[in-house]
């Protein structure tokens, strides 16, 4: 009833009583004009701010209870207006009678002589009337009167709503301020660095002629040839003061047993000074250890650091099935690692050993390529590698009757070193032996360095005997993917790029390994490159020979990472060494420090390498008859090299990688999931 304006004067009620009836007749009669009102608009719009808050009702009883209780109250009033002008008495005035009244009835005379009605008055009295004689639309009127009555109930959707406008604002500015807060956002996973510890190299063994069936993966041995000597060399470079670390030789024996030790740990030798009265750097050599079984170099970390090391193992035989010379440099273990170039074909035999000298067991699994497609097999599944041992797989049990196969080993648990033991031999005629190391991840570009070539008329006399028709130089190409690769190969000899059959343009076969003959080449020492639209992996086979119907030896030159600073390499003894370098696209120095069997760092020599050329240096002849070991440093472009290894008056060939620089620590990527 307070939302119901009352009247201001008692004439406009009780006019607004009779107009009541009015309206109520003609809405009964259902001849309604619709009237435009505000107040109708109002209470539609609290209506749906009110239902937002769940305490809406019917809205049709909330009309007709506003509508009656409306009704009541101004009939009430009217009553009231009616009494009050009841006890004001006869009209003394005009005697006319009161606008409005009922006809025949006695007038007032009070009322007769009040004063004119007011202008304002008047007007309001006259709209009231008005709104009464047009009957409003069914549900209008009583809407407007709902309306002032739903106006208070809009403030709680007025703060519900300006709460959540400050709740989404606040939630984009902390977006804006913190970028990180996005559930989307990509988080660069990083590494975490392992503590400092032992760097270890495993080096291989003697050779070892297959003896029995080639199935299973436990193969059984016979004895070498007794001309076969297995000779170690190792070296261990100070820190700058001249601090050596712990250092030595254990055998994979299950039991990691002593073989002999490189250096103890020792402290900067004050007496071991230079011109400049400055500590100088020095050196542990061990040069022709013999070694008759797998062996692990290991170094302690001296502070916080890892001194450099190097170790190599150099096999000759004189006679056997397993004449000729082999040789592998000992490498850091990992868990990935790509070889290339083995075969499994009749008369050819390879063994791949897989070395373990972490404290953790090891699985490791195979997945093999030859030059038809991938290889499925089972068998090189899941191969467990126990700490400290050495575990051999022989191919053939895997891929039988493969003339070219490239093996990618995966371990998982601890890291492992891998090495093919390759041989030949064809009828009873030895033809050749070589441990094949991992070459470089496959990549877009790769470089080899390392490639002796015989003249062209002598090779052609050797690969055109019968059954030698793998007797000869070729470049090997694995593309572990699933799209073919078109691969640019270019030679560099010692003048410059040589000229290669074919434009030296070939297309490689997707998950295969593709063979690309380098005949035609002049005699002496190559390197090549390789630039590729797809990943590959490559290595060189070599074969060098005497005369035909002589043995000859098979050699592999592996792609190698590019050469950087303070690389040691030790130079074997009995054997006739050559360090062979190119820098494809562009201009570098090398710096070479000789290194003494005593341990004592000889004078830096500095040799200029042009772009697009191979540099074969001999480093008794160049750095002094008393070299056994040498570091290497490069400046300029990127530079790719290895150890070349021949003996006088026969056909042994053999190549050694540079080692890359010594690493006690490493890092591996953590990634936790549920």
């Amino acid at each position: 009833m307070d939302n119901i304006r009352k009247p201001s004067v008692p004439g406009e009620v009780q006019r607004l009583t009779n107009q009541s009836s009015t309206e109520e007749g003609a809405a009964a009669a259902g001849s309604a004009t619709p009237v435009p009102s505000a107040a109708a608009g109002s209470a539609t719009t609290a209506d749906s701010a009110y239902s937002m808050l769940g305490k809406g009702t019917d809205r049709g009883e909330q009309e007709k209870s506003t509508a009656d209780r409306a009704v009541q109250d101004t009939a009430a009033d009217g009553a009231k207006a009616a009494t009050a002008a009841g006890k004001s008495g006869p009209d003394s005035g005009t005697g006319k009678a009161t606008k409005g009244a009922t006809p025949g009835a006695k007038q007032d005379p009070a009322a007769a002589e009040a004063p004119a009605e007011p202008l304002q008055t008047r007007s309001r009295r006259r709209k009231a009337q008005s709104a009464a004689a047009v009957p409003a639309k069914s549900g209008q009127g009583k809407a407007k009167a709902q309306g002032k009555a739903k106006v208070r109930r809009r403030w709680p959707a007025v703060v519900a709503g300006t709460a959540t406008l400050a709740v989404v604002a606040a939630a984009v500015a902390a977006g804006t301020l913190y970028p990180g807060a996005n559930a989307t956002a990509q988080t660069e996973i990083l590494p975490h660095q392992l503590p400092l510890g032992d760097a270890t190299a495993n080096c291989q063994g003697p050779t070892q002629l297959l003896a029995g069936s080639a199935e299973g993966a436990d193969p059984e041995f016979a004895a070498g040839s007794s001309s076969t000597s297995t000779k170690l060399s190792t070296v261990v470079l100070s820190k700058a003061d001249g601090g050596l670390p712990a250092a030595g030789v254990q055998s994979l024996d299950g039991a990691f047993t002593p073989l002999f030790t490189l250096s103890e740990e020792a402290a900067a030798d004050a007496n071991a000074k230079a011109v400049t009265g400055q500590p100088k750097m020095r050196a542990k050599v061990l040069r022709g250890q013999d070694a008759g079984a797998p062996s692990t170099l290991r170094i302690a970390p001296l502070g916080s650091e890892v001194p450099q090391s190097a170790g190599a193992v150099v096999v000759k035989a004189g006679d056997g099935d397993l004449m000729g010379l082999a040789a592998a440099t000992c490498q850091a273990p990992s868990n990935d690692l790509w070889l290339t170039g083995a075969s499994t074909a009749i008369g050819r035999t390879a063994v791949l050993s897989l070395s373990n000298s972490s404290p953790s067991p090891a699985t490791v699994s195979l997945d093999l390529f030859s030059g038809q497609g991938p290889v499925q097999t089972a068998g090189g599944k899941g191969l467990v590698v126990a700490p400290g041992t050495v575990r051999q797989v022989v191919l053939a049990g895997l891929a039988p009757d493969q003339d070219l196969l490239s093996v990618n080993v995966k371990s998982t648990g601890g890291a492992v070193g891998a090495v093919i033991q390759q041989s030949v031999l064809r009828g009873l005629t030895p033809g050749g032996v070589d441990y094949i190391a991992p070459v470089q991840a496959p990549a877009t570009e790769l470089g080899i360095a390392g490639v002796r070539v015989q003249a062209p008329d002598a090779a052609a006399k050797i690969s055109g005997q019968d059954g030698y028709a793998d007797a000869s130089t070729a470049l090997l190409v694995t593309v572990p993917g699933a799209s073919d690769a078109v691969v640019e190969v270019k030679a560099y000899g010692p003048k410059g790029q040589v000229a290669l059959p074919g434009g030296g343009v070939v297309t490689a076969t997707a998950g295969s390994i593709t063979p690309l003959e380098l005949k035609g080449l002049p005699a002496g020492d190559y390197s090549f490159s390789l630039t590729s639209d797809e990943s590959v992996s490559a290595a060189v086979r070599m074969v060098n020979s005497t005369t035909p119907g002589e043995a000859v030896d098979v050699a592999y030159a592996p792609s190698t990472a590019r050469l950087g600073s303070a690389q040691l390499m030790p130079v074997p003894a009995d054997v006739s060494s050559s360090l062979v370098f190119t820098a494809p696209s562009g201009a570098a120095t090398l710096r070479l420090v000789p290194i003494a069997e005593d341990g004592t760092l000889g004078t830096a020599k500095d040799l200029d390498l042009k772009a697009g050329t191979t540099l074969s240096v001999d480093p008794l002849k160049t750095l002094g008859g008393q070299t056994a070991a040498v570091l290497v440093s490069v400046a300029g472009a990127p530079t790719f090299g290895s150890q070349l290894l021949t003996t006088e008056d026969s056909a042994d060939v053999a190549v050694l990688p540079i080692p890359g620089t010594t690493s006690g620590g490493g890092a591996i990527t953590i990634i936790t999931g549920w």
